[in-house]
This record gives structure tokens, sequence and C-alpha cells, in this order.
């Protein structure tokens, strides 16, 4: 492979190939470079029958070169047949790491559109047969979402996420909520693990007459946002929910808690005055018995009275609701149990 000065005006440049993608702060990293020291590794290219150069690798410091204004830069001219330019030009570009998604998957489907098997390609790139493939089926994408893989706006592991989804309504839904909403992957894998059981569920019992209606970007950025809470079975936003280890005494003594009230808030504070409440009793006169509490919350019930008043140890009154007994009452004995 010879090294010579060839002219940027005879240099053609494909539109499709793979290309890697740099920072403004990488450019003009690379421009300070070639001003001081010009071409430290020639671009590499390959003859044409015209007399021409099409190019392999080497693209942006051939763009450098041409807002600098130099007419010609060192290049190593590399003989080969398409099967092996395509595949070299693949190799290059992979191997910065930073590729454009679309290049390398047109690149790679020359490749196997010449003749290149996908477990070859595997091989020659250092990936996975299945990454390989992945690649190749983004050519069957629709054109507005190769654009967006090709300006960043989606990933590939957007698309990835998205094709988990069992129907082509489905990911199109998701990849346009994504880009409505610009959620990142994470943030769409979400959406996907939470459309899924939905989907099981309508295709249960097979196959349904009309296909369901993918959830629209409004409800779709509710999904991911809000979830119902296992015990109460409100809708809460996500990062007011909470998975704590729990046993199964305690899951069913909140559970139980919650379905008695609407309002969880409610709930709680009921709790808490209930439990203030036992304590201050026991500190007023000794643990009661259940029999005397029974009676005082029956008492409560029959005559409907606004509130209950018990004399703490320091003094005053304490007011308690008769409901609020009752829920008392009921801490006892668990309390007792050995459930609290």
């Amino acid at each position: 492979m010879q090294v010579k000065q060839v002219a940027v005006s005879d240099i053609i440049v494909p539109d499709s190939r793979a290309r890697a993608t740099f920072s403004p702060e990488q450019d003009a990293e690379l421009e300070a470079s070639i001003k001081m020291h010009g071409f430290v590794v020639p671009i590499l290219v390959a003859p044409t029958p015209d007399g021409k150069y099409v190019l392999v690798d080497g693209e942006h410091r051939l763009r450098i070169a041409e807002k600098l204004g130099l007419s010609v830069v060192p290049a190593a001219i590399f003989e080969g047949d398409e099967r092996k330019l395509t595949l070299l030009n693949i190799l290059a570009n992979t191997a910065r790491g930073m590729q454009d998604p679309m290049g390398v998957a047109e690149q790679l489907k020359k490749c196997v559109d010449a003749g290149l098997g996908e477990d070859e390609l595997a091989a020659a790139t250092g990936h996975t047969r299945d990454w390989v493939h992945f690649y190749i089926l983004l050519n069957e994408l629709p054109d507005a979402y190769k654009a967006k893989l090709k300006t960043g706006e989606l990933k590939v592991g957007h698309v990835r996420e998205a094709l988990r989804l069992p129907t082509p309504i489905e990911v199109d839904a998701a990849l346009q909520s994504t880009l409505i909403h610009n959620w990142d992957v994470v943030v769409l894998r979400e959406y996907v693990n939470r459309r899924l059981p939905e989907l099981r569920e309508i295709y249960r019992e097979g196959e349904p007459e009309q296909l369901p209606v993918p959830p629209s970007p409004e409800k779709a950025l509710e999904m991911v946002e809000y979830r119902s809470c296992m015990a109460c079975g409100r809708t809460v936003k996500n990062v007011d929910m909470r998975m704590p280890a729990i046993c199964q005494q305690c899951y069913d003594f909140l559970n139980y808690f919650a379905q008695q009230f609407h309002d969880t808030q409610q709930a709680m504070e009921t709790l808490y005055k209930a439990y203030t409440f036992y304590m201050d009793a026991i500190q007023a006169g000794g643990k009661p018995s259940s029999q005397s509490l029974a009676a005082e919350v029956q008492a409560a019930a029959r005559s409907q009275p606004p509130s209950v008043e018990v004399e703490p140890v320091e003094g005053g009154s304490l007011q308690i609701d008769a409901e609020t007994l009752a829920l008392a009452r009921k801490l006892k004995l668990l309390r007792e149990a050995g459930l609290i």
C-alpha cells in the first residue's frame, strides 16, 4: 500500500458510508494539530477507473483540509474489491466508537449484498452476530427514523427497546412518544415494560378482531411518570413510589388499613391519632382491658358523641372521636398479638 499526495479535488466522498462523529472541541483540536504538524496519519482512498479516488477513511481530516484551503493531502492507496473496501470503511469507523449508526447499518448491508455473511462481519468487527443482524435490520426502518438516528435524536438503544413491542404500530407509537417527550433510553424501557403486560392481557384469549390502539403521547407520558400503589390503589408519581422489603404480616396490615380509607393521608393521620390516644391512655390510668375499651367504643357508637375525653398524666383533656377510639382498640389487639 503506497502513500502519495493526492489532490483534494480528486477525492470522491460516497454518500453511503460509515462515519465517525466528533464534537466541536475535537474539531478544533484536529484543526490546530494539522495547522501545526500537518497530516500525521494519511487518509485512506481507493483508485477509480477514471483516475479519481474514493474515500475509504479520513473524511473528518479531509474536511479540515478543505477548510484550511489545502490543495493536496497525503493518502494511502488501497486496491481491493468492493467488499473489502466496504468492510475496511466499517472497521475504521466502528473502531473509534463514535459512529453514525445508519452509516454503519448501510455499510453492513452492502457487505451482505456483496456476499459477506453475518458471522464473518461479526468476526471482523469484533461484535456479536446479533449485533450485526440488528444493525442490518436498521435499514428497514422508515426514512424518518433513519434521519433521527443520523442526527442523534434517536439512539440505537431507543430502537432496540421499541422493537420489543409486538406490532409496527406499537413500535411507531413508542418512538413518536420518545421524540415528542425527548425520552432517554431508560424512560422508553420503562414505557415498554409497562405496555407489554397490557398487550399480553389483550392477546391472552387469542388475536383480537381489531388491533388495540397504542397510548397517545400524553397517555404514554402518564404511564412513565405515574403508577398505581399496590396497597391503596391510588395513582401517584413514580418519584413518590417506594418498594422496600416488607414481610407478609406488615403488607397485610398496611393493605387492610389502606382499604379502610379513600384518602391515605387521612388514614395515616387517624392511625397516628389512635396510637397516640392509646399510649396516652396507658400512661393516664394503666393498660386498659380489651373489655373496658370495647365497652367505651360501643357506648360511643350508640350515643354518637362528638368526642370522648380522657385525662392525660400531665393534666388537661385529650379529645378523641369514636372512629379513632375504635381504631385504638384494634391497635391494642394487634399489639397484644405481637403484630406491632
